[in-house]
């Protein structure tokens, strides 16, 4: 079958669209040069996007030998750059193509008449940064280049302020107006839908959009041609203004009483506000959206999500806030406590009103529990001078919780019980060498006294851990004994007992090496 090929005035069209150069736009080469005194060579290829005949990359058995052969089916690549896509079509895709088109004959307008930068432009840089020094190393230079970024971009377009900033390999300049500017922004089909939803947000609801520049041409301030065209930024965030902004979370009623604040930032829509914060050193993000109802009524709706990452590695023997985190969790998982909240706004009062019940029940359970276990690790790690850090990711099992809650109690003092807190009558086991005399002379008397039980060290897993608790005494009194069975064991004799307790019993479970 016939190959449906490109004619000469298509290629010239394609290539004439791109100023000769690639089109990927991480090769961008220039395709032709001279050869000689009036020859040229031509590197570049008139590629087709859906192949020429059946059995070749990208065929679509859908289009006619006329749409085949056309304008909208080529793209103009170097050589290299059109063997690649043709050997590996799966990561190069038609849709990849045409924004690869869409994107070089783009740029190549906006560089249409203006100078490319060249190897001179980055000694110049250089030399501006480091002034008229010897070449070396200065604690400054980083500065000083940064500075000299800044005074070029603002000496394109002085209606605007520029700040640069570099992490991570990754290059961030903030433009802010000064003034009222007018300008346009082109963008291509593809991005349309992304650019239409991201603008809607940030003017109606007052939210950072970010938004890709791919095919996209800026017109009223030669300032974004520069960032767009030389600094090949990747995409724009469009940030509403913001204003400071303090939360306060009210609790008054509950034990103990909750006075939390929120630092944070408000930002306004034209149909919402908002204010967005952080809270215990980053253990909570709060955000509260307000929007204008009926009159002068304003409905508010507050969202509140924990993050425990910002434990992650910290010392458990001293979580920060954890103690408010944990009285803030609880009272807002309590439905029957009021919780309230006062936004301030440069020292005065801007919004009051009741913080909401959070919809993601299970998960806040989840994060409290977590706290709760923190807390008694805390605790247990303090008593036994040890450190380690706090690891979110480690599976913690329900015994090795419940084991850890009882080596905190006793601890703090808390495993003890009084006649009141018991149902039923308890039962031992006491394994007796003399043959029982002794206990069963204790028992014959029937006499309330105090039962002692001794338990040897025991270990404890923390975060995945493990860490010897020194052997604990536990007093009963007054009790009595009933023996209910015996059992022989060579030389020992295990008693079975009941533990009969007096009205005014109390238990209490010591460590026998206090520290």
């Amino acid at each position: 079958m016939a190959r449906d090929d490109f004619t000469k005035p298509t290629k010239n069209q394609a290539y004439q669209r791109v100023a000769g150069r690639c089109s990927n736009p991480d090769c961008r080469a220039t395709t032709s040069a001279p050869v000689g005194e009036v020859d040229f060579s031509n590197v570049g290829v008139g590629a087709h996007i859906h192949a020429a005949s059946p059995g070749g990359p990208r065929y679509l058995a859908a289009m006619t030998a006329e749409d085949r052969c056309g304008f909208g089916n080529i793209i103009w690549l170097c050589q290299t750059c059109s063997t690649i896509i043709d050997r590996d079509p799966d990561s190069y895709p038609a849709e990849t193509l045409k924004a690869w088109k869409t994107s070089a004959e783009a740029r190549a307008l906006m560089e249409q008449g203006k100078r490319l930068p060249d190897e001179k432009d980055i000694y110049r840089m250089a030399a501006m940064a480091m002034g008229t020094r010897t070449p070396g190393f200065y604690p400054e230079a980083i500065g000083n280049v940064h500075k000299a970024l800044v005074d070029q971009l603002e000496a394109v377009d002085p209606r605007f302020t520029v700040s640069t900033t570099y992490s991570g390999g990754n290059t961030t300049i903030t433009v802010g107006a000064k003034e009222t500017v007018s300008f346009s922004i082109k963008i291509a089909q593809e991005s349309a839908d992304v650019w239409r939803k991201g603008l809607q947000a940030s003017i109606d609801e007052g939210r950072e959009a970010t938004l890709p520049l791919d095919g996209v041409v800026f017109e009223g301030s030669k300032l974004f041609d520069v960032l767009h065209k030389d600094a090949d930024l990747a995409s724009i965030t469009i940030m509403p203004t913001a204003r400071p902004a303090v939360l306060k979370i009210l609790a008054p009623q509950t034990e103990p009483a909750i006075f939390e604040t929120i630092n944070g930032q408000l930002t306004a829509g034209r149909k919402q506000i908002r204010f967005a914060g952080a809270g215990c050193g980053g253990l909570l993000d709060v955000e509260i959206v307000f929007t204008p109802t009926n009159g002068d009524d304003v409905h508010s709706v507050s969202t509140l999500t924990t993050n425990l990452k910002a434990w992650q590695g910290k010392e458990a023997a001293n979580p920060p806030y954890l103690d408010v985190f944990i009285n803030l969790l609880e009272a807002i998982l309590d439905p029957s406590a009021s919780i309230s909240f006062v936004l301030g706004v440069d020292g005065n009062q801007a919004a009051a009103g009741k913080f909401h019940t959070p919809k993601h029940m299970e998960a806040m359970n989840e994060t409290l529990a977590f706290a709760h276990y923190a807390r008694r690790a805390r605790n247990v790690l303090r008593y036994l001078r040890k450190s380690a850090p706090i690891d979110i990711f480690e599976s913690i099992s329900t015994d090795d919780h419940r084991a850890l809650a009882r080596v905190s109690d006793i601890v703090e003092g808390k495993l003890s019980y009084q006649r009141s807190q018991i149902t039923g009558s308890p039962t031992m086991t006491v394994a007796c060498s003399d043959g029982g005399i002794s206990l069963m002379e204790v028992v014959r008397k029937g006499e309330f006294s105090v039962l002692q039980q001794k338990e040897p060290a025991s270990m404890v897993t923390i975060y995945g851990k493990q860490y010897e608790v020194p052997p604990t005494t536990s007093y009963y009194s007054p009790v009595k004994l009933h023996i209910l069975s015996r059992k022989k064991k060579k030389e020992i004799i295990d008693f079975r007992l009941r533990i009969e307790m007096a009205d005014n019993f109390t238990s209490q479970t010591f460590f026998d090496v206090q520290h």
